[in-house]
Order: structure tokens, then C-alpha cells, then sequence
């Protein structure tokens, strides 16, 4: 089983659109973060050639973007499911279970801290490094397998304490 958390990529800064009354949850992505996931995208398909058996994103206008851009460069044509869950501060508990149900290959797209407890809770550990903007973290099998973060050449390893 291999699940892929995905983090949304650069959203416009409080303040920046409009007269400021943007809510934080109500960001989108900026051009820099469109093409952030785009490249990370590409980068994927071109050294993986991943195969998913669902992308699942939580609600919020960034992370759908996120998700939305990701899945086209990695060529993902199914359904792209929204779950609430991932956005509101649900434990990782609950939400695991929902996800592991949803195939053995899985794109989670969501923000921070819900991915990093998340990836603690999958990995059995207290702790899960947390996740830059447009970063994807491998989880392969139960175990922290690579990163690849905006900006690096290739994947890293993913390491959890």
C-alpha cells in the first residue's frame, strides 16, 4: 500500500486579494504555487510512473487546486474525492481507516499539521516531519519510504525519528 501525502502548494497571503477579509481557509494558490506543483507533478510521472487508485483532497480551496494540477501531471484521470475530514482537525484515527479503505494507492492532499499527525499515525510513531508547501511524502507499506520537496534535483529519503 503506498499512500502519498500531498501538502498544498503557495497560497496568496492574508491581506493580499481584496480588502483583506479573506479568511485563511479561503486561500487559493498563487501563479508561483501552480507552477510549484505543476514541475513537482511532472517530476513524479517522469521518474515513477505512478499509478493511483484515488486522489482524495480535503476541502479547502488550495488543497483542491493542489490536487487538481497534481493529478493532471501525473496523469490521473478519476474522480478527485473531497473529504471533509481532512480539514477539520479530525484524528487521525478516524481519518486513517477512511482513507485505507479507498484503494492501495492513495494521493491525500491537505495541509498541515493534519498530513504530518496523519503520517505519524500510518507510520506508528509519535512524530512525522512536517510537510514544506508542494512537498509529497511516500508512505510505503506502513514505513516512511522518500520525500520530494520543491526545489530538489530527485527524492529523499524520508526519515522519521
Amino acid at each position: 500500500m503506498d499512500i502519498f501525502l500531498v501538502r498544498s502548494s503557495l497560497t496568496i497571503e492574508k491581506g493580499a486579494v481584496d480588502d483583506g477579509a479573506q479568511s485563511d481557509p479561503l486561500r487559493h494558490l498563487t501563479a508561483e504555487g501552480r507552477q510549484i506543483i505543476r514541475a513537482l507533478g511532472n517530476k513524479l510521472r517522469l521518474t515513477e510512473e505512478p499509478s493511483f487508485d484515488r486522489f482524495v483532497t480535503s476541502p479547502l480551496p488550495a488543497a483542491m487546486q493542489t490536487a487538481e494540477l497534481f493529478a493532471d501531471r501525473v496523469d490521473y484521470v478519476g474522480v478527485i474525492e473531497v473529504l471533509p475530514a481532512l480539514s477539520n482537525n479530525v484524528p487521525p484515527q478516524v481519518v486513517a481507516p477512511l482513507l485505507l479503505a479507498r484503494g492501495s494507492s492513495i494521493v491525500v492532499v491537505g495541509d498541515e499539521p493534519s498530513l504530518s499527525s496523519l503520517g505519524a499515525f500510518l507510520v506508528g510513531r509519535t512524530t512525522f516531519p512536517p510537510l514544506v508547501h508542494a512537498q509529497v511524502s511516500v508512505i510505503r507499506d506502513r514505513q516512511p519510504a522518500w520525500c520530494l520537496r520543491p526545489g530538489d534535483l530527485g527524492r529523499q529519503l524520508l526519515l522519521v525519528a
